[in-house]
């Protein structure tokens, strides 16, 4: 039944247990209708109240949760990759290449996605691309915080020897100086004015099938990070009736003046796609080692790449607030983190909180400065599980201050959890189990800085009544409660993840029923 949805917006699910109900007693069922949750509580007392030809669930074995929003995708991004060459997870350029021997150009160009080169013993350079492909090449890193292109790109774009570094990037160079095809963070936009822009039904099309496996993965909403042609693309799917994730969006800075000039307030929108806060960069990533540092990383004299100025970064924040829309700040590394922290504190409210993305690296003494001044802390669990080795190759004990959940959350900061997608994957069993364990793949168990690990139902509600919050609809969204609406999951897996504090059995689990608005959008076979 995914991508088909019902005409009726009410049900009656019977379960092993109703999660997100914040009040006490028995719950194993819930009732909705008309797109709003009616009651939670005992099935035997609930039935006596529910309507004749309510259709009605049977999942006695189900754990049922509040629909789970993904706090920051880059979702067009992921719907368009998957339909181009997958790099993710490879292990050499000898086989990156091979994936972009064997792949046709689009629109001129092969595209890609997903290459990690940490570990490679071969560096990635523009003369193994020529060697297959002699049309232009773009391949984005896993953390999209570099790319790799060809000589034919690189002819198009006009990056030469003599091209400068813009502030915030780097043209890799080889040791007579010519580009070797690596453009690192801001150097990238050296080249993505050339490359080809989507039409937008392919884009609606590359929507629709990516929602449909939100659906099945329990994924009811998200808060998208990324340019404007993703919100054409969510427009046509609203206009058309057809979209079925509820999108709070973020656009970013450089459209900030259009957004001012129309009138745009942060919160403001449809039930279905609403308006963030103007995302800002105020650093790389750890993978590329841009995060920006107080310190300099192990064994070097580099501290990483502030991508803005604090000139030009408060002027935007500023600029935005008085306009009533709000601050969304990547800042992964502890000098990126302090600097967001310095900057938004004491901004002008909006509509949606401002919030700073990853907040990855801190240090002690900043670890209680969001709570305090009302900032969002928006997190990806998931990325425990290819960090922890860079982690502590590069930053060793500092370490200590990364992915502090549970500290954060005793700061009391509102702290909403997501993937990152494609840096990530979408899939909310990931991110689960990686907050639960804290280990990689494969790694011992007990967990990196175990004391940092957290419990089902606090991991679930960062996906759930706090991205409510973050999102400005806590009034009415996040929990299953009379009045809020019907947005829910019910889960087929081991009682040993909610009893026993088990990630893994969570992760082993499944979404057998996935209802969005009232409406079930995806039901298992």
């Amino acid at each position: 039944m995914t991508g088909h949805f019902l005409n009726q917006r009410s049900g009656f699910l019977r379960a092993r247990r109703v999660l997100g109900r914040q009040t006490g007693g028995v719950a194993d069922a819930v009732w909705w209708s008309d797109g709003r949750v009616r009651a939670v509580g005992p099935a035997h007392e609930l039935i006596r109240s529910v309507p004749r030809g309510t259709p009605d669930y049977d999942l006695p074995g189900a754990l049922v949760t509040p629909g789970l929003v993904d706090g920051h995708t880059h979702f067009l991004m992921w719907a368009l990759n998957r339909r181009r060459v997958q790099l993710a997870g490879v292990r050499t350029r000898t086989e990156a290449v091979r994936r972009v021997a064997s792949a046709r150009p689009v629109q001129g160009w092969v595209m890609g996605q997903g290459w990690d080169a940490n570990d490679w013993i071969e560096a990635p350079d523009r003369q193994a691309l020529d060697a297959v492909q002699p049309g232009p090449v773009y391949l984005d890193s896993l953390d999209v915080h570099a790319a790799w292109v060809n000589s034919a790109a690189l002819r198009l774009a006009g990056i030469t020897a003599e091209t400068p570094d813009p502030f915030g990037g780097r043209i890799v160079r080889d040791a007579a100086g010519q580009p070797t095809g690596v453009l690192v963070d801001r150097a990238v936009e050296l080249m993505t004015p050339h490359l080809p822009d989507p039409p937008i039904d392919l884009v609606v099309e590359a929507l629709r099938e990516a929602q449909a496996e939100a659906h099945r993965l329990g994924v009811t909403g998200i808060h998208d990070v990324e340019a404007e042609l993703a919100l054409q693309g969510f427009r046509h799917l609203e206009a058309a009736g057809e979209l079925r994730l509820r999108v709070l969006f973020h656009p970013p800075v450089a459209a900030l003046p259009r957004l001012i000039e129309a009138g745009v307030r942060s919160g403001e929108g449809s039930p279905w796609l609403r308006w963030g806060g103007v995302k800002l960069f105020l650093d790389g990533s750890l993978g590329s080692r841009t995060a920006w540092m107080l310190e300099p990383y192990r064994g070097t004299t580099d501290r990483g790449l502030p991508l803005a100025t604090a000139e030009d970064a408060a002027a935007a924040m500023r600029m935005a607030a008085g306009a009533g829309i709000a601050t969304t700040v990547h800042a992964i590394g502890d000098a990126a983190v302090r600097r967001a922290i310095d900057l938004v504190t004491g901004l002008p409210r909006t509509g949606v909180p401002h919030r700073i993305e990853h907040f990855q690296c801190v240090h002690p003494v900043d670890l209680a400065r969001p709570a305090r001044a009302g900032i969002v802390v928006s997190m990806q669990p998931a990325h425990i599980l290819t960090d922890v080795p860079l982690v502590e190759r590069h930053w060793g004990e500092r370490g200590r201050g990364a992915y502090a959940f549970r500290s954060i959350l005793r700061t009391g900061a509102t702290m909403v959890f997501g993937s990152d997608v494609p840096v990530a994957s979408i899939d909310p069993r990931e991110g689960v189990f990686a907050a639960m364990e804290r280990r990689t793949e494969g790694g011992p168990a007990g967990g990196w800085y175990a004391d940092e690990r957290l419990d089902l139902e606090t991991t679930l509600a960062a996906y759930s009544a706090a991205a409510a919050v973050a999102g400005g609809v806590a009034e009415r969204s996040g929990r299953l409660v009379p009045g809020f609406d019907a947005d829910l999951v019910a889960w087929e897996v081991d009682p040993a993840a909610e009893l026993g504090g088990d990630g893994e059995a969570f992760r082993q689990g499944r979404a057998v029923l996935t209802v969005v608005d009232g409406e079930v959008v995806m039901r298992a076979p």
